[in-house]
Protein backbone atom coordinates (compact mmCIF):
# COMPACT_ATOMS: atom_id res chain seq x y z
CA UNK A 1 0.00 0.00 0.00
CA UNK A 2 1.05 3.30 -1.19
CA UNK A 3 1.91 5.62 2.38
CA UNK A 4 2.35 9.63 2.60
CA UNK A 5 5.51 10.47 2.89
CA UNK A 6 6.90 12.36 6.11
CA UNK A 7 7.20 15.33 3.61
CA UNK A 8 3.64 15.49 2.45
CA UNK A 9 2.25 15.06 5.91
CA UNK A 10 4.26 17.98 7.58
CA UNK A 11 3.21 19.92 4.41
CA UNK A 12 -0.84 19.13 4.87
CA UNK A 13 -0.94 20.23 8.76
CA UNK A 14 -4.60 20.29 8.86
CA UNK A 15 -6.38 17.77 6.61
CA UNK A 16 -9.31 18.96 8.17
CA UNK A 17 -9.29 22.94 7.56
CA UNK A 18 -8.94 21.69 4.21
CA UNK A 19 -11.49 19.31 3.85
CA UNK A 20 -14.01 21.91 5.86
CA UNK A 21 -12.93 24.47 2.85
CA UNK A 22 -13.03 21.98 0.27
CA UNK A 23 -16.85 20.87 1.21
CA UNK A 24 -18.18 24.04 1.60
CA UNK A 25 -20.71 26.19 -0.33
CA UNK A 26 -19.74 28.97 -2.20
CA UNK A 27 -21.28 31.45 0.25
CA UNK A 28 -18.59 30.13 2.92
CA UNK A 29 -15.59 32.02 1.37
CA UNK A 30 -13.61 33.47 4.58
CA UNK A 31 -11.02 36.14 4.42
CA UNK A 32 -8.13 34.08 2.70
CA UNK A 33 -10.14 33.54 -0.30
CA UNK A 34 -10.86 36.19 -2.79
CA UNK A 35 -12.71 34.36 -5.39
CA UNK A 36 -15.62 31.66 -5.14
CA UNK A 37 -14.71 28.87 -8.15
CA UNK A 38 -16.73 25.70 -8.88
CA UNK A 39 -15.63 23.13 -10.83
CA UNK A 40 -17.86 20.26 -13.15
CA UNK A 41 -15.75 17.13 -13.66
CA UNK A 42 -16.74 15.34 -16.31
CA UNK A 43 -16.62 12.10 -14.08
CA UNK A 44 -15.88 11.61 -10.57
CA UNK A 45 -12.54 12.31 -9.08
CA UNK A 46 -10.05 9.41 -9.97
CA UNK A 47 -6.28 9.24 -11.49
CA UNK A 48 -7.26 10.72 -14.45
CA UNK A 49 -7.88 13.99 -12.58
CA UNK A 50 -4.42 13.55 -10.68
CA UNK A 51 -3.02 17.35 -11.53
CA UNK A 52 -6.88 18.60 -9.77
CA UNK A 53 -6.01 15.76 -6.96
CA UNK A 54 -2.30 16.96 -6.07
CA UNK A 55 -3.04 20.65 -6.27
CA UNK A 56 -5.81 20.17 -3.83
CA UNK A 57 -4.04 18.26 -1.00
CA UNK A 58 -0.89 20.88 -1.88
CA UNK A 59 -2.94 23.91 -1.41
CA UNK A 60 -2.67 25.39 -4.76
CA UNK A 61 -5.75 26.58 -5.49
CA UNK A 62 -5.68 28.39 -1.88
CA UNK A 63 -2.18 29.93 -2.19
CA UNK A 64 -3.80 31.91 -5.35
CA UNK A 65 -6.83 33.29 -3.13
CA UNK A 66 -9.76 30.70 -4.55
CA UNK A 67 -12.44 28.96 -2.89
CA UNK A 68 -12.89 25.98 -4.64
CA UNK A 69 -16.03 23.69 -4.55
CA UNK A 70 -16.62 20.60 -6.77
CA UNK A 71 -20.42 19.95 -8.45
CA UNK A 72 -22.19 16.55 -7.72
CA UNK A 73 -21.14 13.97 -10.71
CA UNK A 74 -22.80 15.04 -14.39
CA UNK A 75 -24.51 12.44 -16.65
CA UNK A 76 -22.34 12.00 -19.46
CA UNK A 77 -22.81 14.76 -21.89
CA UNK A 78 -24.60 17.58 -19.58
CA UNK A 79 -21.35 18.96 -18.61
CA UNK A 80 -21.92 22.28 -20.44
CA UNK A 81 -25.38 22.69 -19.36
CA UNK A 82 -24.47 22.33 -15.99
CA UNK A 83 -21.83 25.11 -15.69
CA UNK A 84 -24.01 27.35 -17.68
CA UNK A 85 -27.07 26.83 -15.07
CA UNK A 86 -24.83 27.03 -12.61
CA UNK A 87 -23.33 29.97 -13.53
CA UNK A 88 -26.23 31.41 -14.38
CA UNK A 89 -27.52 31.21 -10.79
CA UNK A 90 -23.96 32.30 -8.93
CA UNK A 91 -22.75 35.03 -11.14
CA UNK A 92 -20.78 36.74 -8.88
CA UNK A 93 -18.22 33.38 -9.13
CA UNK A 94 -16.49 31.14 -11.89
CA UNK A 95 -17.56 28.15 -13.08
CA UNK A 96 -15.15 25.89 -14.73
CA UNK A 97 -16.23 22.12 -16.29
CA UNK A 98 -14.15 19.98 -18.00
CA UNK A 99 -14.78 17.38 -21.19
CA UNK A 100 -13.02 15.75 -24.25
CA UNK A 101 -13.32 17.79 -27.30
CA UNK A 102 -15.04 15.60 -29.41
CA UNK A 103 -18.36 16.06 -26.42
CA UNK A 104 -17.60 19.95 -26.19
CA UNK A 105 -17.65 21.13 -29.47
CA UNK A 106 -20.45 18.99 -31.61
CA UNK A 107 -23.02 19.89 -28.18
CA UNK A 108 -21.75 23.95 -28.59
CA UNK A 109 -22.69 24.08 -32.28
CA UNK A 110 -26.02 22.24 -31.42
CA UNK A 111 -26.93 24.80 -28.44
CA UNK A 112 -24.95 27.76 -28.71
CA UNK A 113 -27.26 29.33 -25.62
CA UNK A 114 -24.66 27.18 -23.69
CA UNK A 115 -22.00 30.05 -24.02
CA UNK A 116 -19.64 27.64 -23.22
CA UNK A 117 -15.55 28.87 -24.14
CA UNK A 118 -12.64 26.16 -23.95
CA UNK A 119 -9.23 27.71 -22.33
CA UNK A 120 -6.61 24.86 -21.61
CA UNK A 121 -6.38 20.62 -21.89
CA UNK A 122 -5.12 18.34 -19.37
CA UNK A 123 -4.84 15.98 -21.96
CA UNK A 124 -3.02 16.45 -25.58
CA UNK A 125 -5.33 13.81 -27.52
CA UNK A 126 -8.26 11.54 -26.38
CA UNK A 127 -7.32 8.18 -24.88
CA UNK A 128 -11.14 6.87 -26.29
CA UNK A 129 -10.68 4.07 -28.19
CA UNK A 130 -12.93 0.14 -28.68
CA UNK A 131 -11.47 -2.56 -27.08
CA UNK A 132 -12.79 -5.65 -28.18
CA UNK A 133 -11.61 -9.59 -26.46
CA UNK A 134 -8.18 -11.57 -28.06
CA UNK A 135 -9.69 -13.57 -30.93
CA UNK A 136 -12.32 -11.10 -32.01
CA UNK A 137 -11.84 -9.38 -35.25
CA UNK A 138 -10.55 -6.17 -34.64
CA UNK A 139 -13.17 -3.09 -35.45
CA UNK A 140 -11.20 -1.41 -37.89
CA UNK A 141 -14.25 0.72 -39.63
CA UNK A 142 -15.19 -0.37 -43.28
CA UNK A 143 -12.43 -3.25 -43.50
CA UNK A 144 -13.91 -5.42 -40.84
CA UNK A 145 -14.71 -9.03 -41.80
CA UNK A 146 -17.59 -9.71 -39.49
CA UNK A 147 -20.59 -7.12 -38.41
CA UNK A 148 -19.69 -5.70 -34.34
CA UNK A 149 -22.14 -4.83 -32.26
CA UNK A 150 -20.13 -2.15 -30.21
CA UNK A 151 -21.73 -0.40 -26.74
CA UNK A 152 -20.91 2.68 -26.31
CA UNK A 153 -21.62 5.97 -24.23
CA UNK A 154 -25.07 8.22 -24.97
CA UNK A 155 -23.34 10.85 -25.47
CA UNK A 156 -20.88 9.22 -28.34
CA UNK A 157 -23.25 7.09 -30.26
CA UNK A 158 -23.73 9.22 -33.39
CA UNK A 159 -19.87 9.71 -33.02
CA UNK A 160 -18.73 5.83 -33.50
CA UNK A 161 -21.56 5.47 -35.98
CA UNK A 162 -19.51 7.62 -38.05
CA UNK A 163 -16.25 5.60 -37.39
CA UNK A 164 -17.85 2.83 -37.58
CA UNK A 165 -20.23 2.55 -40.29
CA UNK A 166 -20.79 -1.33 -41.02
CA UNK A 167 -20.98 -2.29 -37.59
CA UNK A 168 -23.78 -2.10 -35.12
CA UNK A 169 -23.78 0.83 -32.67
CA UNK A 170 -25.99 0.80 -29.62
CA UNK A 171 -26.13 3.06 -26.33
CA UNK A 172 -24.89 0.90 -23.05
CA UNK A 173 -24.45 2.04 -19.51
CA UNK A 174 -20.59 2.69 -18.70
CA UNK A 175 -20.87 0.92 -15.14
CA UNK A 176 -21.18 -2.05 -16.68
CA UNK A 177 -19.30 -1.95 -20.07
CA UNK A 178 -16.27 -3.95 -18.93
CA UNK A 179 -19.09 -7.35 -17.64
CA UNK A 180 -20.86 -6.85 -20.98
CA UNK A 181 -18.06 -7.67 -22.57
CA UNK A 182 -16.34 -10.17 -21.16
CA UNK A 183 -20.19 -12.39 -20.81
CA UNK A 184 -20.91 -11.50 -24.88
CA UNK A 185 -23.04 -9.13 -24.69
CA UNK A 186 -20.83 -7.33 -26.73
CA UNK A 187 -18.13 -7.53 -29.51
CA UNK A 188 -16.66 -4.61 -28.39
CA UNK A 189 -17.07 -1.49 -26.08
CA UNK A 190 -15.99 2.32 -25.76
CA UNK A 191 -13.02 2.56 -23.41
CA UNK A 192 -9.78 4.51 -22.61
CA UNK A 193 -6.67 3.39 -22.72
CA UNK A 194 -6.44 5.46 -19.54
CA UNK A 195 -8.62 3.00 -17.62
CA UNK A 196 -10.45 0.19 -19.19
CA UNK A 197 -7.63 -1.53 -21.38
CA UNK A 198 -5.21 -1.89 -18.25
CA UNK A 199 -8.55 -3.16 -16.33
CA UNK A 200 -9.06 -5.28 -19.01
CA UNK A 201 -5.09 -6.75 -18.96
CA UNK A 202 -5.23 -7.09 -15.53
CA UNK A 203 -8.14 -9.34 -14.91
CA UNK A 204 -7.61 -11.00 -18.35
CA UNK A 205 -4.03 -11.88 -17.78
CA UNK A 206 -3.51 -10.97 -21.44
CA UNK A 207 -4.09 -7.55 -23.58
CA UNK A 208 -7.07 -7.03 -24.72
CA UNK A 209 -7.43 -5.90 -28.90
CA UNK A 210 -7.87 -2.19 -29.34
CA UNK A 211 -8.63 -0.03 -31.74
CA UNK A 212 -7.66 3.92 -31.40
CA UNK A 213 -10.25 6.16 -32.41
CA UNK A 214 -7.57 9.53 -33.06
CA UNK A 215 -7.13 8.56 -36.75
CA UNK A 216 -9.17 5.62 -37.03
CA UNK A 217 -9.81 5.15 -40.99
CA UNK A 218 -7.31 7.93 -42.26
CA UNK A 219 -8.99 10.55 -41.05
CA UNK A 220 -11.22 10.40 -37.30
CA UNK A 221 -10.02 13.99 -35.34
CA UNK A 222 -11.11 13.92 -31.91
CA UNK A 223 -9.01 16.90 -30.24
CA UNK A 224 -7.82 17.25 -26.78
CA UNK A 225 -8.99 15.18 -24.31
CA UNK A 226 -10.24 16.61 -20.55
CA UNK A 227 -11.02 20.06 -22.17
CA UNK A 228 -11.12 22.45 -19.00
CA UNK A 229 -14.00 25.57 -20.02
CA UNK A 230 -15.80 28.35 -18.47
CA UNK A 231 -19.01 30.09 -19.07
CA UNK A 232 -18.43 32.67 -21.58
CA UNK A 233 -18.54 35.87 -19.02
CA UNK A 234 -15.91 34.60 -16.61
CA UNK A 235 -13.39 35.51 -19.51
CA UNK A 236 -14.35 39.39 -19.05
CA UNK A 237 -12.95 41.85 -16.82
CA UNK A 238 -11.24 40.64 -13.49
CA UNK A 239 -12.77 37.39 -13.84
CA UNK A 240 -10.41 36.75 -16.70
CA UNK A 241 -7.54 36.75 -14.31
CA UNK A 242 -9.22 34.19 -11.77
CA UNK A 243 -9.52 31.56 -15.00
CA UNK A 244 -6.27 32.06 -15.35
CA UNK A 245 -5.22 31.38 -11.84
CA UNK A 246 -7.52 28.18 -11.92
CA UNK A 247 -5.62 26.99 -14.80
CA UNK A 248 -2.18 27.95 -13.01
CA UNK A 249 -2.73 26.14 -10.11
CA UNK A 250 -4.06 22.99 -11.93
CA UNK A 251 -1.35 22.00 -13.98
CA UNK A 252 1.17 23.02 -10.75
CA UNK A 253 -0.87 19.76 -9.67
CA UNK A 254 -0.38 17.94 -12.95
CA UNK A 255 3.42 19.04 -12.64
CA UNK A 256 3.86 17.52 -9.17
CA UNK A 257 1.71 14.51 -10.32
CA UNK A 258 4.22 13.98 -12.92
CA UNK A 259 7.61 13.98 -10.99
CA UNK A 260 5.54 12.33 -7.75
CA UNK A 261 3.27 9.64 -9.63
CA UNK A 262 2.82 7.94 -6.14
CA UNK A 263 2.08 10.80 -3.84
CA UNK A 264 0.07 11.42 -6.38
CA UNK A 265 -1.54 8.55 -6.05
CA UNK A 266 -2.46 8.67 -2.21
CA UNK A 267 -3.43 12.56 -3.47
CA UNK A 268 -6.48 11.15 -5.52
CA UNK A 269 -7.32 8.86 -2.34
CA UNK A 270 -7.60 11.73 -0.39
CA UNK A 271 -9.53 13.52 -2.68
CA UNK A 272 -11.96 11.27 -3.48
CA UNK A 273 -12.94 11.04 0.10
CA UNK A 274 -12.81 14.43 1.18
CA UNK A 275 -15.06 15.45 -2.05
CA UNK A 276 -17.16 12.42 -2.24
CA UNK A 277 -17.04 11.81 -5.78
CA UNK A 278 -16.57 8.27 -6.15
CA UNK A 279 -20.05 7.05 -5.57
CA UNK A 280 -20.53 5.31 -8.62
CA UNK A 281 -20.53 1.17 -8.76
CA UNK A 282 -18.84 0.39 -12.26
CA UNK A 283 -16.76 -2.16 -12.96
CA UNK A 284 -13.96 -0.92 -14.91
CA UNK A 285 -11.66 -0.82 -12.05
CA UNK A 286 -9.13 -3.43 -10.89
CA UNK A 287 -8.43 -2.91 -6.95
CA UNK A 288 -5.13 -2.79 -6.84
CA UNK A 289 -2.48 -0.80 -6.00
CA UNK A 290 -0.38 -1.81 -9.14
CA UNK A 291 -3.80 -0.53 -11.79
CA UNK A 292 -4.15 2.83 -10.01
CA UNK A 293 -0.55 3.92 -10.34
CA UNK A 294 -0.36 2.48 -14.17
CA UNK A 295 -3.52 4.53 -14.68
CA UNK A 296 -1.75 7.42 -13.21
CA UNK A 297 1.03 7.59 -15.23
CA UNK A 298 -0.55 6.98 -18.31
CA UNK A 299 -3.18 9.70 -17.68
CA UNK A 300 0.28 11.64 -16.58
CA UNK A 301 2.06 10.43 -20.51
CA UNK A 302 -1.36 12.39 -21.85
CA UNK A 303 -1.00 15.84 -19.71
CA UNK A 304 3.10 15.69 -20.72
CA UNK A 305 2.48 15.78 -24.23
CA UNK A 306 0.62 19.37 -23.52
CA UNK A 307 3.72 21.33 -22.83
CA UNK A 308 4.79 23.92 -24.96
CA UNK A 309 6.89 26.93 -23.97
CA UNK A 310 7.01 27.26 -19.94
CA UNK A 311 3.54 25.50 -19.25
CA UNK A 312 1.45 22.50 -19.15
CA UNK A 313 -2.37 22.44 -20.66
CA UNK A 314 -1.21 24.34 -23.78
CA UNK A 315 -4.38 24.18 -27.42
CA UNK A 316 -2.54 25.02 -30.48
CA UNK A 317 -5.78 26.64 -32.21
CA UNK A 318 -4.83 24.71 -35.70
CA UNK A 319 -4.88 21.56 -34.42
CA UNK A 320 -8.10 22.29 -32.60
CA UNK A 321 -9.64 23.99 -35.16
CA UNK A 322 -8.79 20.57 -37.77
CA UNK A 323 -10.65 18.81 -35.03
CA UNK A 324 -13.39 20.85 -34.58
CA UNK A 325 -13.88 20.70 -38.58
CA UNK A 326 -13.99 16.58 -38.12
CA UNK A 327 -16.60 17.10 -35.44
CA UNK A 328 -18.70 18.84 -37.28
CA UNK A 329 -18.54 16.51 -40.17
CA UNK A 330 -16.49 19.01 -42.36
CA UNK A 331 -19.20 21.08 -42.95
CA UNK A 332 -17.44 24.45 -44.09
CA UNK A 333 -14.80 26.04 -42.88
CA UNK A 334 -14.45 26.47 -39.03
CA UNK A 335 -13.61 29.26 -37.36
CA UNK A 336 -10.45 28.78 -35.55
CA UNK A 337 -11.38 30.04 -32.34
CA UNK A 338 -15.18 28.47 -32.33
CA UNK A 339 -15.56 27.36 -28.96
CA UNK A 340 -12.16 28.57 -27.67
CA UNK A 341 -9.68 31.46 -26.34
CA UNK A 342 -6.49 31.13 -28.29
CA UNK A 343 -5.06 33.78 -25.54
CA UNK A 344 -5.26 33.17 -22.21
CA UNK A 345 -3.48 29.89 -21.52
CA UNK A 346 -0.03 30.05 -23.72
CA UNK A 347 3.28 30.16 -23.18
CA UNK A 348 5.48 33.42 -22.67
CA UNK A 349 6.32 35.51 -25.73
CA UNK A 350 3.41 34.03 -27.60
CA UNK A 351 1.67 35.87 -30.77
CA UNK A 352 -0.86 34.58 -33.14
Amino acid sequence: MWRLSATLRERKHSTEVLKKSLQSSLTTATKRYQHDVAFQLDYYMSPQFAGVASALVNNSYQDKGLDLSFLPTCPVGLEQERVRNHQNDNSNGITMGSVEQNIFIPTLAKNPTLKTTAVAAMYHKSPLCIASLPGVHQADGNNSEKKMIIGVHEDTVDLMRRVFPEHEVVASPRATKNTDLLSGKYDAIQAYTTTEVPALRLGLGADPVVTMLEGCNGNTRLGYGQVMFTADECLEGDQREVVKAFCEATFEGWSYAIRHPEEAVEHVREARKMLGLDDENNDHWHPSDEFELEMLQRCNDHAKSTFEGDRYGVIDASRWREASEWLLGGEGDVDATFGLDKELWQPQNYSN
